[in-house]
């Protein structure tokens, strides 16, 4: 029997996508030139305003933004948000992304069957059939954003927590957990430092102390736990 598959692209995981790619250059580009570096995304153009540097008129930080069809603007001057501001805002979209495993998770609670999502970094959504008790699936660099059901609550298993941390440590954006009463949102707000991936590794002791909703900030991981 062929397994679940589908390629798909929505407005919130394309902008999500957008957002981070946005995000992520304007921090490659203070860590290489040394600028304070802001950003602003307004439909297909894109407003780099950056400060105290010399750039040049082509920034391969923002290659991937111009290779999806939007224009890039650099000014030399004030405007925009820092990164941290644009990857708080990438948050919401990615909430509103994982609601896609929703439909999922009764499959998950009935049969065991676990069900994976992940944001590409052009911004396509790959949803995909696992196994029983768990995701199988070959390490996918190209995403920014990992997410799969639990047939139970959100809480993250010790194996999940060792999954994120490496996966944070290579750049990945944002976990989730789709469960029966709850999802769980993992995002960075800057580059993942030491710190932050060992508090990641010591997560699910923190959350089965304290499994609240709400949001909770790690160094620069920050945790949202919501209700469907």
């Amino acid at each position: 029997m062929t397994k679940l598959e589908h390629l798909y692209r929505i407005p919130e995981s394309t902008k999500l996508s957008n957002l981070v790619l946005l995000a992520d250059g304007l921090l490659s580009i203070s860590a290489e030139y040394g600028c304070t570096a802001h950003g602003e995304l307004m439909d297909s153009e894109v407003y780099v305003y950056y400060r105290n540097c010399s750039i040049g008129e082509n920034l391969f930080e923002l290659e991937e933004l111009e290779e999806k069809g939007l224009r890039v603007h650099l000014v030399n001057g004030f405007g925009g948000e820092d990164a941290e501001s644009i990857l708080e805002e990438a948050g919401k979209y990615a909430v509103r992304v994982l609601d896609e495993l929703r439909q999922y998770v009764l499959l998950t609670r009935t049969t065991g069957i676990e069900y994976v999502l992940l944001v590409l970094r052009t911004g396509e959504v790959y949803i995909a059939e696992g196994g029983f008790g768990k995701v199988v699936l070959p390490y996918v660099k190209e995403a920014i954003l990992e997410a799969h059901t639990h047939p139970g609550t959100c809480l993250p298993s010790a194996r999940d927590c060792s999954e994120m941390a490496f996966r944070f440590m290579d750049g990945l954006y944002a976990s989730g957990i789709v469960g029966v009463g709850c999802t769980l949102l993992i995002y960075r707000t800057g580059p993942v430092t030491e710190e932050d991936v060992e508090r990641l590794l010591r997560l699910r002791e923190v959350l089965e102390n304290n499994l609240t909703l709400g949001q909770v900030r790690l160094g620069n991981i920050k945790m949202e736990i919501s209700i469907p």
